[in-house]
């Protein structure tokens, strides 16, 4: 049975181009003799951004969903996602849908025991990152305390501004129109009455 996949191409700014990535994954795709159901492709958007800021990404994870493909070949595992927790969620979301990621650039197909592997590795580097990323946020945390320095958000709200807002409220002004008199958000407007 002939192998059905989709491709999957990034670049992280409208000066370049997909057109290699492309050229590349279907000539292997081509040597493998796989079928190509679709390609997808985000152009000058980040690895970063969410996957509802990427169309492309969006829509290949929904058609992971509905079946139409058996794997997801890339050029380079990093054009999917940039975060290590986020890469490590969509490898491990496909694999439950029994759909494999193919990295050409890396050389690993996660539906081998090898490809397996890696993505064991994967994860185990994740887990690594997340708690190292922890070690260090709870270090400058102690050493500010340390040094003295108030850690948290400025209050946006103080005494003068909880006052002015009691005092519109009073006078029947909405949420809305106080919130726009005193410079803040709705949402504190209605924090600070709750309170109050």
């Amino acid at each position: 049975m002939v192998r059905k996949v989709a491709i999957y191409c990034r670049v992280s700014t409208l000066d370049q181009t997909v057109d290699n990535q492309l050229i590349e994954l279907r000539d292997h795709c081509s040597k493998m003799g796989w079928e190509i159901t679709k390609e997808y492709s985000d152009e000058g958007l980040s690895g970063t951004l969410s996957r509802d800021k990427r169309p492309a990404l969006n829509s290949l994870i929904k058609d992971g969903y509905r079946k139409k493909f058996d794997a997801v070949v890339c050029w380079d595992i990093s054009r999917i996602r940039r975060s290590m927790k986020e890469l490590v969620f969509f490898l491990s979301d496909m694999k439950d849908r029994d759909i494999g990621i193919v990295s050409v650039r890396q050389g690993f197909d996660t539906s081998t025991t090898m490809g397996e592997m890696m993505f064991q590795f994967v994860g185990i580097l994740s887990s690594w990152e997340r708690e190292m990323i922890r070690e260090r946020t709870l270090a400058g945390l102690e050493r500010a305390k340390s040094e003295g320095k108030t850690l948290g958000r400025k209050k946006v709200v103080n005494d003068e501004i909880t006052s002015q807002i009691v005092e519109l409220r009073n006078a029947k002004k909405s949420i809305r129109a106080i919130a726009s008199e005193v410079g803040v958000s709705r949402g504190t407007v209605s924090n600070v009455l709750k309170v109050a």
